[in-house]
Order: structure tokens, then sequence, then C-alpha cells
């Protein structure tokens, strides 16, 4: 889209030369034929032998062209890599790794680029000798086909400019214009060989396409289904898959990692081809991925997508889906704008989002591939139950989830295994049958109770818990609905009768000592269940008479009948919050966006500085090889003009023998057949040798100029790499990738290809305006006069032009990113778009988009025809003067014929010489803006000029794992506010500490500033005694493990994303792979450590990724290990492996985990609570949630630790943040989190470790 759809803008510039080109021939030779018809038809057959030759030198340079596009599309898909996973690169130190292989593929390229550069430089030689050879012949055979005295053939010297005059009228259409028609059709030929490639790739073909029934019937059926990825793998992805679900159930999908869950719901799409077996399902299907997709625009646009507005469902999805709460806290609530994949948003927020849209949609059938991984314990039992089985209830729902806690309120489980189905039934089913698949799957239903789920049940004493609350909650609103008149006191009343229809009633987290304003929203669409019902469960419009399922323990199904009568929605907002409006009544703008976060490219104005060309010509390398090329330029100028000058003295030596007293004065002396042969064929040899000299140096300096700008494109595209990987990850993450993409596409395509034929074009065409105008001003100095007032009309023309035309070509280049950022973007989302039928909505913001790139483009156009056709006028109007000052010095004085004849043919070929180019100048002006472009990447600040990095600590620094906080400050460069302040923290060695807090806290600043991905302001980081800022990035970040919450695996082969350094054998790679479980999914992808890792790891499953990020933590042996919420997307038994893992391989390794589940970190050693980049509470957690308790254990323990029971029920003491933020899950999960932090104390205090 960025390099090969400009190719048909250029082609469609020329083709009209393929038909001018020959009819302007054609009527040249006609009149040429009235003078002399043999000469003449060897000239049009010189004329005509070029164009062959020109195919030839073109058809070669499309090959190369085609291959080099081959090679330039493997560059960009591995810098689009690179974008994606560059924080993966910064923390493994692999910018010198991929820099090396984004330099091979592009070595690569400029070598097929150079050897198409070569029949180029041919083509464009010929444009400079070609008239001149075709003169030359025509001379020739003049010479050689008159020879006796008198001859009344002989042609004369007026009839001679003629001749030249007409061959110099087909510079424009036929030797200029016509082989860039050639040579663009060519490149226009393998461009749509590239397209078409793509566009004939096979469609989705029915054969392997789910059959969708036309009817409302809510089903999925499977029959012996199988599927795989590719064709070519061994392992089958999905095998004899079977099964049916149909109706309102809500099917759990559960499965070890690459078990084929994510492939089942892909299957079910149409996205994953199945190769036997059927499927038949309902058409109206919503899909949301594992990676929530989010697209760039307002929060409220990537919800309601290409769907109507309607206020009260949408209030009830951002309430299902606890976005409400979310929203209160952005300043421009729904109307927020995020950028592309979410950037500014949680990685939950961006979850939720992605369910809101599914929830918002009326598809019948649902696929959510594990939407709660990425919220914490308590958002997930609130989407579980308010979203999933409430909002969602009237729909067939397929859950993918690793939270196994989770299948006794499902109505069946599938049970995948290596791509089968070992288990489809419900939960009683599987715990009579005990099925003994994998051990995680029974200690996960063994213990489903010790999670904190929120208990649904029709039992007495959830009734009367229930009961309880209610009376409680409706007595502290009494007040509050006294204010209203009394026609709406009884309507609001009647419709709190129930403890189920108020708790839904009532925001989450709110207290309810500060409620002061009641919102009211008429529903007639919708209502709610009565109080055994799943809370906050809707009925659609269609089906309000009809009954629902509730879900109660034991898993079954009970017919409810609902309330038929109108309901209020109330929605109690706090004093503080009331001005920060979340949902309006109704008619809010769709597509009233707000400031977005990332921030636009900046544009420039005005001219191009010379500081771009100062340093493009710094770039171009060694100071004689551009003074070579240069004088090469100048020989050919000189060569070029000499032929001309050196015909016109030939011609001047007969007029001056007609005008002499000769006796053969007034025969046929005069005429250029009757001269004496010697000096006829001085004179023809001299023109024969200035025609070879024109031929090798116009093609010694087009080989030497296209080879030192081939030169300039590699160095400079190696700078911008280098300069990129460089710079601070800030960059990445206020840059949009299509952004940084099309610097490296577009502009250097334009460098590589369009400037330097335009530079040479411009050169060309320049010395021959210098050349024609100097020799007519030498024929007659009175031409001086109007060429000096045409060309001060010429540059008044010139400014006004470029003025204009250099900021078009700027907010081209600009326009140009959202159209590839928006391909970019729907292909990440495609199964998504897809599912939900919203490729209308897609396209149509695509053409949003490119509809305001074709404007500026236009725009762009039409300003050079404006320039054009008043340049053309310039030039008519110098023939003009040229003409009326040889009539008036023909009358007046006397000026030779040959001088005249030289005046006429060079100020007619000025007409359309002229204007290309100054064409070609502004084109160079303008195409010196991806110069700019890519020089202002080159000059990227890098991460660090720090002077202090020169301390060089021991080779097996750090060898403890120290790590100290003392009084560290961190503050990122586009905001005041400090990011991380007053950081004391002293982590000793071989420790385990959990970092918590919510979102915005600080946790992610703390892996930045421990990496310098962002450097401190204050304070200092000790590791082993020793300060980070004094060492060299490369060498900190190498010591220090990380797996990230999104693992990244990169376009190549296992080995390379496992070692891309290849300092590890393979032995240490196998032995890596295998401590985590993984050799047996690397030897099924085919070729073991060889075997190919697709985009983005698109054929491993993200719990997969994630094991791999691991695996590499392992094969680094460092001393200090990150971790970023890494179970987030992986099953239990996975997860078992994680924290054995952690244990075992990692137990004498300081291990710092940020967490956004804190079941993940509560057996830690130390947990370090943030809040406002502030550490406002750490210590082991067992302190900080039984102080007291804790302090007895001690002393028990003391006395006799063998006897203390680890069994007990704990109701947790503390009141500090860690206690609030446990408190938050429920009662069951408080008491088993809180009795993980006193068994991990005891065993500290059996291991005698100290506690902080």
């Amino acid at each position: 889209m960025s390099v090969d759809a400009q190719c048909f803008d250029n082609t469609f510039l020329f083709v009209h030369y393929l038909w001018i080109g020959p009819v302007e021939t054609l009527i040249t030779f006609g009149l040429m034929s009235q003078i002399t018809l043999v000469p003449s038809l060897i000239t049009v057959g010189v004329i005509l032998m070029f164009i062959p030759v020109q195919f030839a030198f073109n058809r070669a340079y499309g090959k190369s062209r085609f291959k080099a596009a081959d090679v330039t599309d493997q560059r960009i898909r591995i810098l689009s890599d690179i974008i994606a996973g560059i924080r993966v690169i910064k923390f493994h130190v692999w910018e010198n790794v991929f820099t090396k292989l984004v330099h091979s593929l592009r070595s690569k390229e400029i070598k097929l680029f150079m050897n198409g550069r070569c029949f180029q430089a041919f083509r464009l030689s010929q444009l400079i000798y070609q008239i001149k050879f075709t003169v030359m012949v025509l001379v020739v055979g003049i010479l050689l086909l008159h020879k006796g005295a008198g001859d009344p053939e002989a042609l004369k010297s007026y009839q001679l400019f003629t001749l030249m005059n007409l061959i110099t009228s087909l510079f424009i259409s036929v030797i200029l214009s016509m082989p860039q028609a050639i040579e663009q059709m060519n490149i226009a030929h393998v461009v749509d060989k590239r397209i078409s490639r793509f566009l004939l790739l096979p469609e989705v073909g029915n054969d392997h396409y789910p059959e969708v029934n036309n009817s409302n019937e809510r089903v999925v059926e499977l029959t012996n289904v199988c599927s795989q990825w590719q064709n070519n793998l061994k392992q089958i992805t999905l095998n004899s898959i079977n099964f049916k679900a149909c109706g309102r159930e809500l099917i759990g999908i559960i499965g070890s990692v690459g078990s084929g869950k994510s492939s089942l719901l892909q299957t079910i799409l149409g996205e994953l081809p199945f190769s036997s077996g059927n499927i038949y399902r309902s058409p109206s299907v919503a899909y949301l991925p594992q990676a929530a997709w989010i697209f760039p625009g307002t929060i409220r646009q990537n919800i309601l997508c290409n769907l109507p507005f309607e206020s009260d469902r949408y209030a009830f999805v951002l309430k299902a889906t606890s976005l409400d709460v979310d929203l209160l806290r952005f300043p421009e609530g729904d109307k927020t704008y995020v950028g592309e994949r979410g950037s500014g948003l949680s990685g939950g927020q961006k979850a939720r989002i992605a369910l809101a849209r599914t929830a918002y949609s009326r598809q019948e059938v649902l696929l959510l591939d594990d939407p709660l991984a990425a919220v914490d314990a308590r958002v997930s039992n609130h989407l579980f139950q308010k979203c999933i089985c409430g909002f969602l209830s009237d729909r067939l729902r397929f859950l993918v989830t690793h939270q196994h806690q989770l299948l006794p309120y499902m109505d069946r489980i599938l049970i995948l295994k290596e791509g089968e189905i070992t288990f489809f039934g419900t939960y009683s089913e599987l715990q009579t049958m005990k099925l003994q698949t994998d051990d995680f799957f029974c200690n996960s239903f063994d213990h489903s109770n010790d999670y904190g789920i929120f208990r649904l049940s029709d039992g007495d004493n959830d009734e009367k818990e229930t009961n309880i609350i209610f009376n409680g909650l409706r007595r502290q609103l009494s007040e509050t609905f006294a204010s209203f008149r009394s026609d709406k006191r009884s309507s609001y009343y009647s419709t709190l009768q129930s403890p189920g229809q108020l708790e839904d009633l009532v925001t989450d987290g709110m207290m309810f000592s500060s409620f002061s304003l009641v919102r009211e929203h008429y529903i007639d669409d919708y209502s709610f269940v009565n109080e055994k019902s799943v809370q906050g469960s809707l009925i659609l419009p269609n089906e309000k008479n009809s009954s629902i399922r509730t879900i109660t323990t034991a898993g079954s199904h009970e017919s409810m009948q609902t309330i038929k009568s109108s309901v209020f929605d109330i929605y109690v907002v706090g004093e503080a919050e009331r001005n920060n409006k979340t949902i309006d009544d109704g008619n809010i703008p769709e597509h009233n966006l707000s400031k977005e976060p990332i921030p636009g490219e900046n544009l420039r104005h005005g001219k191009v500085g010379w500081k771009y060309y100062l340093v493009f010509g710094r770039i171009t390398g060694s100071f004689c090889y551009l003074i070579i090329t240069l004088l090469m330029f100048v020989f050919t100028t000189v060569v070029y003009a000499t032929f001309d000058l050196w015909i016109a003295r030939w011609i001047r030596i007969v007029d001056n023998r007609n005008e002499t007293n000769s006796p053969r004065a007034n025969d046929s002396s005069h005429v250029i057949g009757t001269w004496s042969w010697d000096d006829n064929y001085v004179n023809m040899y001299i023109i024969i040798i200035l025609t070879i000299l024109l031929v090798f140096f116009s093609t010694a300096r087009t080989l030497l100029f296209f080879k030192q700008m081939t030169c300039v494109a590699e160095r400079l595209h190696e700078l911008m790499v280098k300069a990129c990987l460089s710079t601070r990850i800030l960059f990445f993450e206020s840059n949009l990738s299509g952004r940084i993409l099309n610097r490296f596409s577009k502009d250097i395509g334009i460098i590589d290809d369009l400037l330097p034929t335009n530079i040479f074009e411009f050169l060309q065409c320049l010395s021959l305006v210098v050349t024609f105008c100097a020799v007519t001003v030498i024929s007659s100095y009175w031409a001086i006069f109007p060429a000096i007032i045409l060309s001060i009309l010429f540059w008044v023309i010139r400014g006004r032009y470029m003025y204009l035309s250099r900021d078009l070509r700027r907010l081209e280049a600009i326009a140009r990113t959202p159209v590839l950022s928006w391909i970019n973007i729907t292909l990440q989302g495609l199964p998504c778009i897809r599912a939900s039928g919203d490729q209308s909505f897609h396209l149509n913001k695509f053409y949003d988009v490119v509809n305001s790139h074709t404007d500026v483009f236009y725009m762009n156009l039409a300003a050079a025809l404006w320039f054009g056709i008043r340049l053309d006028l310039l030039c008519v109007i110098f023939i003009t003067c040229v003409s009326a000052i040889c009539l008036i010095l023909g009358i007046y004085s006397e000026i030779p014929g040959a001088n005249v004849g030289l005046m006429f043919t060079y100020s007619s070929s000025l007409i359309g010489l002229f204007q290309w180019c100054v064409r070609q100048s502004t084109e160079v002006e303008n195409q010196m803006v991806s110069v700019e472009r890519a020089i202002e990447y080159v000059e990227l600040e890098p991460e660090t000029t720090d002077a202090q990095e020169t301390l060089q600590p021991d080779s097996d620094w750090p060898s403890r794992g120290h790590i100290q906080f003392k009084d560290f400050g961190l503050r990122y460069a586009s905001s005041d506010t400090w990011a991380l302040k007053n950081i004391n923290l002293d982590i000793r060695p071989g420790c385990k500490v959990g970092i918590v807090g919510r979102t915005g806290a600080g946790k992610s600043s703390i892996i930045s500033a421990l990496f310098r991905l962002v450097e401190g302001e204050q304070g200092c980081i000790l590791i082993d005694g020793v300060d980070i800022k004094r060492l060299q990035l490369d060498y900190l970040r190498k010591r220090i493990a990380v797996i990230s919450q999104d693992p990244i695996m990169f376009t190549g082969t296992v080995r390379m994303n496992m070692d891309p350094l290849g300092e590890k054998t393979d032995e240490a790679i196998w032995k890596a792979l295998e401590s985590i479980q993984l050799d047996k999914t690397v030897k099924n992808l085919g070729n073991g450590l060889d075997s190919l890792i697709n985009e983005g790891g698109s054929n491993l499953s993200i719990g997969q990724r994630q094991l791999f990020a691991l695996s590499r933590a392992i094969l680094s042996g460092s001393r200090i290990l990150v971790i970023d919420e890494a179970t987030s997307n992986v099953d239990p038994s996975t997860d078992f492996i994680i924290q054995k893992t952690l244990r075992s391989i990692f137990k004498e390794v300081t291990v710092l985990t940020v967490a956004h589940r804190l079941h993940t970190v509560i057996d830690n050693e130390i947990v370090v609570v943030m809040e406002s980049g502030e550490v406002i509470e750490s210590g082991h957690p067992h302190v900080l949630l039984n102080p007291d308790l804790a302090e007895t254990d001690k002393k028990v323990y003391n006395v006799d630790g063998n006897h203390l029971s680890t069994t007990d029920d704990i109701q947790i003491s503390g009141n500090g943040p860690l206690a609030k933020l446990v408190k938050q899950y429920g009662d069951n999960e408080s008491k088993n989190l809180a009795q993980i932090a006193r068994k991990s104390f005891i065993e500290m205090l059996g291991n005698g470790d100290a506690i902080l």
C-alpha cells in the first residue's frame, strides 16, 4: 500500500506518451521527407532502433525491482516486529542483533536495486546522446549521398537546421517521456503481479467454511471436525471435534496451554479452515479475542462500532462491564480518545472495552476467548456475574477460561487436550466421572470454593443475608427519596421491592453516605429478574414475556416469570463526581473526539532547510567520489555544447564561401555536398569522435551518480534503524506504528527510487537548459534581455508554487500515515470484524482516511498543473522574442544563418525541456521532505549521553542480587508529575517481592527505572552496591531477566527467538525448554529449534509465548528476575509449572513481580503497595494483613513451631492499604489469601529467614 499503489499514480503521468510518441514520430518523418527522403528514413530508423533497446533495459530493470520488492516486504515485516516488540528488545539488549538483521536484508535489497540501477543508467544516458547520435547519422548520410559538385539534391544549410530542429522536437515525447512511459508500464506490470498475487489469494472456500443457518436459532454444532493452521505441520490442531450447543447455554472451554481452545473458537468463526467434518452454526456471531482489539477512536466508538447509540442499553453495558467507574476518572468520559492498540489504557480496561463491544452487539452467539484473564479477581467476579451470566444470559456463550473456580456455574464444560475433546458435559457429570485427564483439573475442582467466587444460591441463609443488606440500603436511601415529589416517590419505591434490583441499581464500591444525585432513565425495553436470578440480567425487547434461566450452586436451570412493567434505572453518583458526566441522556455526538493522547505528527512549514541538504551531502561519503561525478557532468555538458557549436561552425564555412567572389560562387559550391573531401572527412570524424565521447561521459556519470546515491540511501536507512533502536522507549509509545513504518517504507522508498532519478534528471535538464540559453545568447547577445526578464518572472511564479507545494507534500506524507495505520489496525482485528459483520463500518473508516489523503494528493497535482501551464507560456514568450530579434537583426544588420538556425533549434527545445527541468527541481525539493523526515529519525535523542557511564564492575556482577532504592524519583519528559517519588526499598538477595497497586500507581515505572528505560531525576538505585546510572545500558540490562505481560515472538526460528545473540548451545536451549515442558511443543512445530515462528507468534498461543519468555529468563542465568503479571493467560497447570520454576530454578534469584492479581504474590517475602508513585506500605503480607497474629505466630513458633496450625479460619485484622485491597475480594477469597500469606510466613520462620 505504501509503495506499490504509488506506482500506478506515476504510470498514469506518462502512459499517454505511448501513443503520443509514435504519432509525433510519424508527423515528423512526413515533414522531414519533404526535404530529403533517404537521410530521413535513416534518421527515423535510428530513433526507432533505440526503442527496443530502451524496452530491454526497462524490462531488466523491472525484474530487478520485482525481486527487490519481495526483500523490501521482508524488511518491513521485520521492522513491524521490532516496533511491536521494542520493549522486549530493549530489555534483552537485542538492538544490535535486530540492527544486523535489518541491515542484512537492506544490503540484499540494495544489491538488487543497484542491479536495476545499472539498466536504468544506460536508459537515462541515452536521453543525452540519442539526439546527437541521430544528428551525427543524418550528417554522415548527407555527406555520403551527395558527393558531386553541383548536385541539385544536396542540402543547403537552412534545410539541415530544419531537420535538426524537427529531430530535437521529438526530445520530450519520444526520447524523454516515451521511455519513461515504457519504464513505468514495466513497473506497473511488476506491481500488478504483486497486487494480483495478493488479490488472487484463495478465499475461504465454502467447503471449509461453517454452514450458516437462516433462522434465529442459537446453535453451534460440530461433527467430526479436523483442522490445522498449516498443512505441513505434523500435528493436527483440532481432531475429531464433536459437540452441539444451543439455546442460552454458557459453555466453559478449558484445557492446558496449546490444547486448541482459541483454535476451536477460530474454527467456529471460520477463520481456521477445517479439512474434514461439518460445522453448522447461527449466522449471528460475535468474537472477543484473547488479546483485546482496540482501534484508534473514542471509547464510545470502540463500543458502538457501526451500531446506533441507545442510551439505556449503553448504560447497562457500561455497568455490566464495570466501565462506568473507570469513565468517571476520565476527564472526557466515554469521549476519551484511545490510540492504536489501546495506548493510554491498562490491560484490564482494554479487555473490558472489548467485552462491552461484544455485549452491546445483538449477536446471538458469543465466542469469548479468556476475557477474564486481564482483570483482577474482584473485577473478574463482577464481569462474570453481571455481564456474562447477567446481561448476556439470553445468548449462547462460549467462554474460554483458566479460572476453574467458575466451572460450577457453567451450563456445560468442554475440556480439550492436545486438540481433542476429552469431556463435554455438566459440572455434576464431571464430578461423578472423576475425570483424571490432568491433575490440575481435579485440584481446581476440589478447591473451587477457595477462590471466593460470588455466591449464587437460593438457600435460606443467602436470601436472609441479602435481605438484611437490602433493608440497610433502603433505609440509607430513604432520605434521598424523600426530596422527590410524592408522585415520583411511589414510582421509585415500587421499583425497589427486591434486594436484587436495588443491588443492581447502586454503583459498586461507592459509599452510600456520599450519594446526592439520583438520575432516572425510563426503560421500556428491559426488565430485571427477581432476586433469585443472576443480578442485573436483562431481557431483550422481544422476549419480555419469556422465561429465563437462573444459576444456582447446583447448576440447575429454573424458569421464572419476569416483571412485566416499566423499570426506572437509578444511577447514584457521588457529589465529588457529579460534574464528570459519563453518560448523557441520548444526544452525545458519536464522533466528538477529545484530544488525542498520542501527539500528532509534526508538520513543518516552508522550504526544506539547507541543514538537511548538507547532512544529505555528508552522507554521500567520499569527497573525491563526489568531485569525479560532478566533473563527469561538466565534461558531458561541454561535449554536448561542442557538438552543436562544431556543426554551426561547419555550416558557417559554407555560408562564408557563398559570400566570396569565387568564380564558383553562383554554382553549387555553397551546398554541403560540394566541399572538398578533405574538409568534409575531417569535420565528419570530429563529429563522430564527439559523439563517442558524449556516449562515454554520459554513461560513466550516470553509473557513478546512481552508485553514490544508492550508497547514500543504504547509509541513511542504517542510521535511521540504529537511531530508532537507540532512542528512548517513549518515542515508540508516543508514535503510532504506522507513522514509524511510513518513514521506513514510503519515505525510504522515495529516497531509494524517485529521489535519485529526479535529482539526476534535474541536473541533466539543468545542464541542457543552461547550455541552450548560453548558446542562444552567444549566437546573439540581444537574446539576453528577454532571458533576464523572463527569468525574473519565472522565479516569482516558482516561488509562489513552491511555497504551496512543499507544505502540500508534507501534508500528503502526514495524511498517508492514517491510511497505513488503519490497514494495520484492521488486519489485527480482522477476526472480530468479520465475525460481527462490521466490514462496511471499517471500510467506511478506511475510505475516510483515504479520501483525506486523496484530497491533499489532488491539490498537489492541481498545483503542479497550474505551474506547468505558466512555464509553457514563458517558453512561448521567449521563442517569440528570439524570433523578433532574428527578424529585426536580419533587416538592420547581418546575422549568420547558422546562428539563426542554432538559436531557433535551442529556443524551441526549451518549451518542454524547461518545464521538465523546473518540474524536476520542484520534485527534488518536495522529495527532499522525505530526506528531512528520515534525518529527523537519524537525529533522535539516544537513551543516554551520560558522561558518568564509565564504571565497569566485575564480570560476575551482580553476584548476589541485592537491590536498593534510595530516595529515588522519576518523572516522564511529557509530564511535570512525579511518576515515582521518594522510593526507599531494600531488597535483600534472593528475596521474592510483589509490587501491587491500582492502575497508575507506579508499578510499571519501577520496572522502567530498574532497566533505565526512563532516567531517574533524584536519588539512586543500587544493585550489589553499584549505582546503575554509572553503568553502560547494555551491560545493565543483560544482567536482569524479564518476563513481560505481553509476550512477544519475532518472525524467525525458535532458536532465534530463544537466543538471538547466538551465545547458547542447542543443549542449553533444549534444557531450558524441557524445564518448563515446552520441548514437546517445539518438536511438534516440525523442525525443532529451526521451526519457523509466524509474525507476532501467531502460530503459538499467548500462554505458550509466556512460557517461551520464561525459558529465555532461565537461559539468561541472571541473578535478578522481573515479572510483569506473566500468568494472566495460562491454565492452572501451566501456572503451577511457572510457580514451581520460580521456586526451584529461581530459588536463589531475586524476583520482582508486578502483580495485578494478589494471589500471585501473596506468598512472597515482601509485598510493596504503591499509590500515586509512592510506596505506602511494604513488608511480609501476613504482617500487613494480620500484624497481631503475625507477632503471636512468631512467638509461638519460637516456643513450639512444629505445632503451629495454618488451617485455622483467619479474619483480617489489619487496616492498611494491602488489607483494604484484599478485603475487596470478598470474605472467602480474603480468608484464602490470608491463609496463604500466613503459611508463607511460617515457612520463612522455619527457614530462618528474617521477617521484614
